[in-house]
Formats: structure tokens, sequence, C-alpha cells
């Protein structure tokens, strides 16, 4: 799992994308992609401290779980269609 919390400490320091990405073990993609989300987000260093990296990872990335994939069929047409 990627450690948002040092990938927005290392930015704060002044590190660019490429030292923070060799200093967490990550592509530099991830890297700017989480610290622009921070950003549009407003999430910035230092953190609250009752803050979890697992509330912060939902933040930067909500879950998608809750959204339907695939639009649900329109039983009452194939009902109709299959009466035919």
């Amino acid at each position: 799992m990627t450690n948002y919390r040092e990938i927005l400490r290392l930015s704060n320091l002044g590190l660019n994308k490429t030292q923070i990405a060799q200093s967490v073990g990550c592509s530099r993609t991830t890297v700017i992609q989480v610290l622009s989300i921070a950003e549009e987000k407003g999430i910035c260093y230092p953190l609250l401290e009752d803050l979890s990296d697992r509330k912060l990872g939902e933040l930067l990335f909500p879950s998608e779980k809750s959204l339907p994939r695939y639009k649900m069929p329109d039983y009452e047409y194939v009902h109709k269609e299959l009466r035919r």
C-alpha cells in the first residue's frame, strides 16, 4: 500500500517528485497523482493527528463500491418481449 502520509510529508519538505518516489518506493506517476488530488481536495501536511492512514487513503481515493458498475436491465420490457 502506498504511504500517502509520507508522500505529503516529503513534498512539504521540498523534495522533488522523483526523490519522493524513490524514498517511498512507488512510481513517480503515483506521487504526481497523490499530490494533485491532495491539492484539489485541500489536504496538506501537517495532517490532523487523529487522521489514520486508512482514512487518508479514503479521503484521497474514495471507494466506488457503492456505485453500480452497470445499468440494471428494464425487467418489465424484457418480460414483455419474452411474452411475444
